[in-house]
């Protein structure tokens, strides 16, 4: 795992319509913005589910991980941002296997903090913890300014052997 942090650059990416096929390199992509309100999780979390379904990643622990990612940005964006919630999911195939990179974004300007790591008391509140999460199960996340607001991103490489060779002709749907 590589966390890069906030304030970090990665390149905005993707297509413009849910679950289109296209992108760089033959990947797939698909895009969502979702209302700022109590049902935005559960709906990433359907959404994202039904993409990696879609685009034929079937790694259990891939899409139990991404999906809680997921979650967890979408509530931080509804708990702590403002405005919609834009969520972009991209697949594409890479020198090492596949990678998906997810991006959440809102139109606060704030910047998340880095994570510290796990507190030195054990402590049982459940507060504070999503980018701990985040930062355990994602191969690098950041965040990066998206005029009005921030978009975090994160990556995480996938188990070739669970994961579709993708090609230049690899549908989305």
């Amino acid at each position: 795992m590589r966390t890069t942090g906030t304030g970090t650059t990665r390149p905005a990416g993707g297509g413009t319509g849910e679950d289109d096929g296209g992108g760089d390199g033959g990947g797939a992509t698909a895009v969502w913005d979702l209302a700022a309100d109590t049902r935005a999780a559960a709906r990433a979390r359907a959404l994202t589910r039904r993409s990696l379904r879609r685009w034929r990643v079937t790694g259990t622990a891939d899409i139990d991980d991404i999906v809680l990612i997921v979650d967890e940005l979408v509530t931080n964006a509804v708990v702590h941002g403002t405005g919609p919630v834009h969520l972009a999911l991209r697949l594409e195939a890479t020198r090492a296997g596949v990678r998906l990179t997810g991006e959440i974004g809102d139109a606060d300007p704030r910047a998340p903090g880095v994570p510290a790591g796990p507190p030195p008391v054990l402590d049982w509140s459940e507060d504070g913890r999503g980018l701990l999460l985040v930062a355990s199960l994602a191969t690098e996340f950041g965040a990066r300014p998206a005029p009005p607001g921030k978009t975090i991103w994160f990556t995480r490489d996938l188990d070739p052997l669970d994961t579709p060779a993708l090609t230049a002709d690899t549908p989305a749907n």
